[in-house]
C-alpha cells in the first residue's frame, strides 16, 4: 500500500481528499501545515505528498522547496493544490519541481492518474474503483 501526505489547512479538504484516496486503495496521512508536513516526512516515508497552495505560515511551493532541500525527502514528488489558479503558479510550481498542478474543485479521475503516475503505478491501477 502506498503511503501519501495530504497537506492541506482546510479539515473538510483534507477529509474529502483522504476518503476518496483511501476508497482507492491508499494509505493516507495528514498535515494541517508545511511545519507539521516536515515533521511527518522526516519521521515516515512517504511515496507523495498533496499540498495546498494557500496555507498560513509556510505556503505550498515553500514547503516544495524545503522538501527539495532535504536529501532524505528530495525524490518525494509533490502534487500542488490550488483554487487560485493565475498565471504565474504554474511557471512557479513547475521551477520549484512540482510533478503536477491541480485546481479546487477536484476532478477525481485527474487526482489518481496523477497520483498514480507520480507513485509510478500502472494508469489501469488509477481507474476509480467507485464513482
Amino acid at each position: 500500500m502506498k503511503h501519501l501526505l495530504i497537506v492541506e489547512d482546510d479539515p473538510d479538504h483534507r477529509l474529502i481528499l483522504r476518503t476518496m484516496l483511501e476508497a482507492e486503495g491508499y494509505e493516507c496521512e495528514e498535515a494541517m501545515d508545511g511545519e507539521e508536513a516536515l515533521s511527518v516526512l522526516m519521521t515516515n516515508e512517504v511515496a507523495l505528498v498533496l499540498t495546498d497552495l494557500n496555507m498560513p505560515g509556510m505556503n505550498g511551493l515553500q514547503l516544495i522547496d524545503e522538501i527539495q532541500a532535504l536529501a532524505c525527502t528530495r525524490n518525494t514528488p509533490v502534487i500542488l493544490l490550488t483554487s487560485q489558479l493565475t498565471e504565474d503558479i504554474p511557471v512557479k510550481a513547475y521551477t520549484s519541481r512540482a510533478r503536477a498542478i491541480l485546481p479546487k474543485p477536484y476532478d477525481f479521475l485527474q487526482l489518481l492518474l496523477e497520483v498514480s503516475g507520480a507513485i509510478g503505478q500502472p494508469e489501469s491501477s488509477a481507474l476509480p474503483t467507485t464513482v
